[in-house]
């Protein structure tokens, strides 16, 4: 009896072992194809996965067993885990199963080169002042920029000069080095700023077909046969294109040859060309420890032939469309990722050169540290600049500091925090996060329902001498009533201290943080702070703080304030009550009009909101310099390009994402792009909108017209008084 169990035991642990979870990211892997992977008999599973960056930290884990990679996600993946993640099969593209890598980028120049004998060392230096046909930029291409622009950073090393911006840096030493160019598409994400370079430096588009638009007629093929074009018939030195494209359009024409990196030259006939970079193909990896059954396994699955009408193996043949779609998949020997990745590119990217001052980005504990590390890497790999390093800290608050002391340069934020960011710590908006439509920032005044229709509050006018409940002191809410207030002539609209006009209009207030210092540039006065404290102390709650020991600390600690009959009316974001156990119909809303809902409940819609805005925003050093902010905005746009949600989906992390199955990290899951401060953008104006009296008051621009216009006021009236008299 023994023995049979044991042989069951065996059993099951063979099966065990031959059945494997396949990582299945979101964006490649459809819900589809994992349900009918996971039918019938299959030795194979999915575990879905936001990106491979997620995937790498699953094999890593032993959650998963293998994955499909691309080139620039393998070499991310190296990064972090150089030793635990085998290739164990190539992908090669069923049209070019001979082709030994995706792509290999080449250096074309006329066969009269150097009519002059130079060494191999000098003759890179000849392409000084010769003219540069280059594919060009664009966001539907697989070329990042590191590969664009990896010929002219070999050729000219980049030489970084302070007093200008990186991507005008790039431009000039780009200009001084190779006189003319063509170098179509996109130079940087800001299409104004773009533009402006171009007006600028037009010696970058002299080689063009159409010089003002910075293009070539031909851009099929990504601008690369536009480039041979500039090469043969506008007079260019060098063309930097695909190999693939130069063997269709040059094939094997006499009139030019290939400059290697080493400065020798090579026919077009050679049968080994010199490349300046080769891309590997995609690969099938797998974790280490079970790379090799799992090898074998899946040879034997993706070679087989399926008979008409065969049904017993279903799995398989969704198996083999999952990985081998438009490829073949081909048997790799044994070795790790930095032997595959290196046969044909630089692995080191702490050996890439940046320019400008690394951007140092203040993150909150472990888990978005461990994602702004990935999202660095990433970024480097790309080339994009300038560098960024993660900089870890445990609150808000504290980033703020680290910001404000220049420990640290930036930060996402929560809307709450904007007019805190500002008035206590001195730093300005960076670029806004745009917000999905059904999740912007939606603040709402609400007070309890009456049964008998009696409504001690019935407007906004109505709140003199009332209690009122805020989430938190300077708050997205609490921002929301001054503005309301101030603008419709409750409080003064001549005073920047809102902590006072608001003691002076209420009886009591419940406004959590009103007595914390992270909260307050300078102290508020002891009688402000209490009042507008008083309504937190009520019964057994005696705190005012921002934090759990408060029971009426957030828009649930709002409202249960209201509905305690501590305050009569609360100021809440809508989205936090709306899914709470809350019951609306205990409640009606106050409108922005100042006019009562028609019915209780929390319907409302835009127009009764105080505020509709985005719910998130960058933030850095009001005083930074402009090259400085202008380099952060550029880098985050183009890293927004690689890794945000994008036409084509493959990224090898998702920066809006979640990461590691946990949301909000570096950006609000709500955010859908990045905008600049330019952006007119409806939500981004109400948010804008909202904080104008508040900068006013900053930068003391209020304070000096309001003594202008004092002063005038004065002036006339000793004028009309000595003329009178």
């Amino acid at each position: 009896m023994r023995n049979i169990v044991w042989v069951i035991l065996l059993l099951g642990v063979a099966r065990a072992q031959q059945e494997y979870k396949l990582c299945a990211p979101v964006d490649t892997i459809s819900d589809d194809a994992c349900y009918a992977l996971q039918r019938g008999e299959s030795k194979v599973s999915c575990l879905r996965v936001a990106d491979s960056a997620e995937c790498a930290i699953r094999l890593v884990q032993g959650a998963a067993d293998f994955g499909v990679f691309n080139a620039e996600e393998l070499l991310l993946t190296y990064q972090f885990y150089p030793l635990d993640i085998l290739p164990i099969l190539q992908l090669r593209h069923r049209d070019k199963l001979g082709e030994d890598f995706e792509f290999q980028t080449v250096a074309v120049v006329p066969a009269d080169f150097t009519q002059k004998v130079v060494s191999p060392g000098e003759r890179l230096k000849q392409l000084k002042g010769g003219g540069f046909c280059h594919p060009g930029f664009s966001k539907s291409q697989w070329w990042n920029d590191y590969i664009l622009k990896y010929f002219e950073n070999i050729v000219n090393r980049p030489r970084c000069q302070e007093n200008v911006t990186i991507i005008e840096n790039e431009i000039r030493n780009l200009k001084d080095f190779f006189g003319k160019a063509c170098r179509p598409g996109e130079w940087i994400a800001d299409s104004s700023f773009d533009q402006e370079l171009k007006n600028k430096y037009p010696e970058l588009c002299d080689l063009c077909d159409d010089r003002t638009a910075c293009t070539y007629n031909n851009m099929e093929k990504h601008g690369h046969l536009g480039a041979l074009d500039c090469l043969t018939h506008r007079n260019g030195k060098v063309a930097y294109v695909a190999l693939s494209y130069v063997r269709e359009y040059l094939r094997t024409n006499a009139s030019f040859q290939f400059l290697c990196p080493n400065g020798n030259i090579l026919p077009l006939t050679t049968e080994t060309p010199c490349a300046w970079l080769k891309q590997p193909w995609s690969v099938v990896a797998a974790r280490k420890e079970i790379a090799k059954p799992l090898k074998n396994d899946l040879l034997k699955w993706l070679n087989s032939s399926f008979p008409f009408g065969h049904k017993e193996n279903d799995w398989e043949i969704v198996l083999n469309r999952i990985i081998q779609e438009d490829s073949r998949a081909i048997d790799l020997m044994e070795m790790s990722l930095a032997t595959y990745l290196s046969k044909g590119r630089e692995i080191d990217i702490s050996n890439i050169e940046t320019c400008g001052k690394t951007i140092r980005w203040c993150t909150i504990g472990d888990l978005e540290t461990n994602k702004c590390t990935w999202v660095a890497k990433a970024a480097r790999t790309l080339g994009v600049e300038p560098s960024i390093s993660c900089i870890r800290s445990n609150s808000t608050f504290e980033c703020f500091r680290d910001i404000a002391e220049d420990r640290a340069d930036i930060i996402t934020i929560d809307s709450n925090y904007g007019y805190l960011a500002r008035t206590v710590y001195d730093l300005s908006t960076v670029l806004y996060s745009e917000t999905e439509m059904d999740k912007n920032s939606v603040i709402i005044a609400i007070v309890r329902e009456s049964k008998d229709n009696i409504y001690p509050i019935k407007n906004f006018y109505d709140l003199k001498n009332r209690k009122a409940c805020f989430p938190e002191y300077g708050g997205i809410s609490w921002l929301s009533f001054t503005n309301i207030a101030r603008t419709d002539g409750i409080i003064s609209s001549k005073s920047c201290d809102y902590s006072l006009l608001v003691s002076k209009l209420l009886s009591g207030a419940c406004t959590p943080g009103i007595e914390d210092a992270d909260h307050a540039r300078t102290a508020i006065s002891a009688d402000v702070s209490s009042k507008l404290c008083s309504a937190c102390r009520y019964q057994n709650n005696t705190s005012c703080a921002v934090n759990e020991t408060n029971r009426y600390y957030n828009d649930k600690g709002a409202m249960r304030c209201l509905s305690e009959g501590v305050g009569d009316v609360a100021f809440v974001e809508a989205a936090n009550i709306i899914k709470s156990d809350i019951d609306p119909y205990m409640y009606r809303i106050l409108c922005r009009n100042g006019s009562l809902a028609e019915f209780p409940g929390f319907k409302f819609d835009e127009f009764c909101a105080l505020s509709v805005t985005i719910d998130s925003e960058l933030v850095g050093r009001k005083n930074d310099t402009q090259i400085s902010r202008t380099n952060t905005v550029l880098a985050l746009l183009k890293i927004e390009d690689w890794l945000g949600y994008r036409v084509s989906p493959r990224r090898p992390i998702r920066i809006y994402g979640p990461f590691n199955s946990t949301l909000d990290l570096l950006f609000k899951d709500s955010t859908s792009g990045l905008v600049t401060t330019s952006s007119t953008k409806k939500s981004v104006l109400a948010y804008k909108e909202l904080f104008s009296h508040v900068d006013e008051c900053s930068t003391g621009s209020f304070v000096a017209t309001t003594n202008f216009v004092l002063v005038a006021l004065i002036t006339l009236y000793h004028f009309l008084f000595n003329h009178i008299h």
